[in-house]
């Protein structure tokens, strides 16, 4: 019979099943061979039930889980890492991140700019780290969250990236215990996961820095109630932080609006005479079909910049965005964290400005 630990002897009651084992000295490190032996389980079902995988019942899972908490188990680092550098040499379903979109049907969303940037960052990133990202559809005909969870669970893939959803809202009924989970932007409201986006509350911030340097002086916000829903707000909150330190003849009031038309914009324009106004590219076309010289008249900046060149702006690196959250998934499924976490990860990308034909440039400084 294998010699008992020597320390004081420790009771566990977890579910109706109790467990008897020896307090280990601080010294030693607890092996997962003891943590099974005083089980009665094989190592290979103590370390499934640890990692989450499958084969293994919830009320063993959380009898494991309390039995090496209790006798100070933790993974060898060196073992940790040596078995990552063993996954990523391979390309089993085992090391697949799902990519959970919301477009009704596979590859959707490719012809969203922001979305097809975060699927690069994404992709790339998973390749770096030895997984493969594999999209599946949330509201695929026939599909649910429930099921589709089911499906992944039972395929052994344990990571989640969401994409950023067709609409706002939240996702129910997904088996969210089971995997390690990370949402782009912030149009998933529920349930609180792990979260990688832009740093709205710059965005505009960054823009003013660069277009106050140009000589600009007063300017003007008009966004959709469903953008700015979609950013918490954050743009408007940002512009009146910034105005409480103008002049009064600087203030343009800003727009959040779900009367979205040229005729409303155009007439806010008017009345209040913006030297600069930040939106998205079809207010910019609102300008032009109004007589308003882009950007002789008024300049005109994208709060959101797609890299087509046609229009100054701030972009919000899409591809580090998707990037982050597989390395945030594949840091949680390494460390053995699976579920709805406890307290939120929110990862903010920095935000910079992209010069474009809608502003006037910069005037260069004459050397002496």
């Amino acid at each position: 019979m294998a010699a008992r630990p020597r320390g004081a002897a420790i009771v566990l009651d977890t579910g109706g099943v109790t467990v008897e084992f020896a307090r280990m000295e601080n010294s030693h490190r607890v092996t997962l061979a003891e943590v099974a032996r005083a089980l009665g389980l094989t190592k290979m079902s103590v370390s499934r039930a640890l990692k989450g995988g499958r084969g293994v019942s919830e009320a063993t899972r959380t009898l494991v889980n309390a039995t090496a908490q209790k006798m100070g188990y933790v993974p060898d680092p060196a073992i940790s890492t040596a078995m990552a550098r063993m996954r990523s040499r391979k390309r089993a379903e085992l090391d697949t991140i799902a990519w959970l979109t919301s477009h009704g049907k596979p590859g959707a969303w490719r012809d969203n700019f922001i979305i097809s940037e975060i699927h690069r960052g994404a992709t790339e990133q998973a390749e770096r780290l030895g997984y493969r990202l594999e999209e599946f559809v949330l509201n695929e005909p026939g599909m649910s969250p429930r099921r589709l969870g089911g499906i992944l669970y039972s395929r052994a893939i344990r990571g989640v990236v969401i994409a950023p959803l067709r609409e706002q809202g939240a996702i129910e009924g997904f088996p969210w215990q089971h995997f390690a989970s990370v949402a782009c932007g912030p149009s998933l409201t529920s349930p609180l996961l792990h979260r990688v986006s832009a740093d709205q509350y710059m965005v505009v911030r960054v823009a003013w820095a660069a277009l106050a340097a140009r000589g600009y002086r007063r300017p003007g916000l008009f966004v959709s109630e469903t953008d700015s829903r979609r950013v918490n707000d954050r743009w408007r909150s940002s512009l009146l932080g910034l105005q409480r330190s103008f002049s009064p003849d600087q203030v343009v009031p800003p727009v959040v609006t779900d009367d979205w038309n040229p005729e409303v914009f155009l007439r806010w324009y008017r009345e209040h005479r913006p030297d600069v106004v930040l939106a998205y590219p079809e207010v910019c076309d609102w300008l032009k079909r109004g007589g308003v010289k882009v950007p002789r008249d008024c300049g005109f900046a994208l709060l959101n910049y797609h890299e087509c060149g046609r229009y100054a702006g701030v972009t919000h690196h899409f591809g580090h965005q998707g990037a982050a959250a597989v390395a945030l998934v594949a840091s949680d499924i390494h460390a053995n964290q699976f579920g709805l976490p406890e307290v939120r990860k929110s990862v903010s990308m920095e935000c910079l400005w992209r010069d474009g034909p809608t502003v006037r440039p910069l005037k260069k400084t004459r050397s002496r």
